[in-house]
């Protein structure tokens, strides 16, 4: 199963955050990796914002891949206390998680 990691910044901002994605299939004919994780991104981040009450994300969201895996070349298992480390996770049940708390 193939996952993407990645960083990401939100508008103007400056700070650089982290994230990892996790899938069943990522297709290798794409429209580049940056937007396999984008919709998913995206969705989190407005779920994670309308639970403390703020409104949407309308900037513009940057995406910058870091990497690439399958479990065709290198292992992939990795215990759930690695979700702790990413400001975004999803895994590969679709669950979604900001700062290492499900969403």
């Amino acid at each position: 199963m193939p996952f993407i990691t990645f960083i990401y910044k939100v508008g103007n901002n400056n700070k650089t955050y982290y994230g990892k994605y996790c899938n069943d299939y990522i297709s290798d004919d794409n429209e580049g990796l940056d937007n396999e994780v984008k919709y998913a991104l995206k969705n989190g981040l407005n779920k994670y914002r309308k639970q403390n009450n703020k409104k949407k994300i309308k900037s513009k969201i940057i995406i910058g891949v870091l990497s690439f895996s399958s479990n065709d070349c290198i292992p992939i298992y990795s215990t759930d206390d690695e979700k702790k480390c990413f400001d975004f996770y999803c895994d590969y049940d679709n669950k979604l998680y900001i700062n290492g708390k499900l969403i």
